[in-house]
């Protein structure tokens, strides 16, 4: 399809689009998060369609039983007090024998950066994440060898002949903190204007076979790359040399890359992985997520469970008896009481805690599905006594 075409019927989407809202509009494109925290504050006002009355839409399964599959959408949205209309246009597009589609949003001209502005709000908060529960010395360690790492500069690192480039990888067992801390540097990430990449392990294997390894080691700017529990190039196994040559030769860089951090998790020990990919200068920094102790356990529930439950249960009683857990388990006790209470109209610790207990019995057999959690008990060795809910 020639590119003349394309122009011409983009101009016709925005025609219409313009038609609606009765002013002149530019064309706005979102991903899918930055249109999901937007249609929070939309209001849907008027559907159209192109070469008739109506628009078509196809009908689904769940709480919005509906969407636009051609048409034009006007929606109300609210900023500060002012009311502007915004356009969803959606249309199809035929180019090279394959159904492509036009789909954006007009806005109005005099509106676009207002809309941007609001935008970046949205964005902000919704990632306004808490800092993860850690030990404070290894949190700002954290945070100085990532984000106070970036701050430097490049010319000032440049200047003292420091490679611009920095290594650090996350290690232990699921559920005990890994992920709450890579979240918090991604909110930290975009507080500040930087760069954000996440690998997956299935990406880097699909990269990996067309031979696009290159480009996941990229950014357009200061920032982060993380690779998400990518084993297959980490862990000292047989086979796969191939693969792990490469990632370590992308690691390395014939052209140095400027101002990144490479982010690494993984639930092996320190041990398992492989020793080239220890080496300084590929690895700057080693924090070990272990399940959390007594003060980390108390910190978790004194500053990140609501007032409410708080104040209903002894915390001192659910640090000894959660002795062994990981924060994931422990949430999800705290989840069955929230769901109790729901239920009941009442904070029921005990209910809440043999239930879990019931449902989480490390001598069932473990060809069932799910995980089987240490039993729980004290240092002592005895059994924990349930913590009794504050009536």
């Amino acid at each position: 399809m020639k590119l003349s075409q394309l122009k011409r019927d983009h101009t016709e989407c925005l025609r219409q689009g313009a038609l609606l809202l009765g002013t002149a509009v530019r064309a706005v494109g979102m991903d899918w998060d930055v249109e999901n925290l937007l249609r929070r504050h939309l209001r849907l006002e008027q559907r159209a369609g192109f070469d008739s009355e109506y628009p078509r839409l196809s009908f689904s399964s769940g709480p919005k039983g509906q969407y636009l599959e051609f048409g034009v959408e006007r929606y109300r949205l609210e900023i500060d007090g002012r009311v502007l209309s915004l356009a969803k246009i959606v249309a199809p597009c035929p180019e090279l024998r394959l159904w492509r589609w036009y789909e954006f949003w007009a806005v109005p001209v005099e509106h676009h950066r207002r809309l941007y502005r609001f935008l970046r709000r949205l964005e902000r908060r919704s990632l306004d994440v808490a800092p993860p529960v850690m030990r404070e010395e290894e949190r700002t360690r954290l945070w100085q060898e990532t984000i106070g790492f970036l701050r430097h500069g490049r010319q000032k690192l440049q200047s003292f002949g420091i490679p611009q480039k920095r290594g650090i990888l996350l290690l232990g067992t699921p559920g005990n903190g890994k992920t709450m801390a890579c979240r918090w540097l991604l909110s930290e990430c975009h507080r500040r204007g930087l760069r954000w990449r996440s690998v997956s392990s299935q990406e880097y294997s699909s990269a990996s076979e067309s031979g696009e390894v290159r480009e996941l080691f990229e950014l357009d700017g200061p920032g982060f790359i993380l690779f998400d529990d990518l084993d297959s190039a980490l862990l000292n196994r047989d086979g796969n040399d191939a693969d792990r040559a490469t990632f370590l030769t992308e690691l390395d860089g014939v052209h140095p890359r400027e101002g990144v951090v490479y982010l690494f998790t993984s639930n092996a020990r320190v041990a398992e992985i492989n020793p080239a990919f220890r080496r300084p200068g590929r690895i700057d920094l080693y924090l070990h997520f272990a399940r959390p102790d007594d003060e980390l356990r108390r910190k978790l529930v004194s500053e990140r469970w609501h007032p409410e439950l708080v104040a209903a249960i002894d915390i001192h009683e659910v640090v000894m008896a959660t002795d062994g857990m990981s924060f994931a388990e422990m949430d999800e006790v705290k989840k069955l009481l929230v769901l109790r209470h729901l239920e009941r109209g009442s904070w029921d610790w005990h209910g809440a805690w043999t239930a879990f207990q019931k449902g989480h019995d490390a001598e069932k057999s473990s060809q069932r599905i799910g995980f089987n959690p240490p039993l729980v008990g004290n240092r002592a060795g005895t059994e924990s006594r349930v913590p009794a809910s504050r009536a």
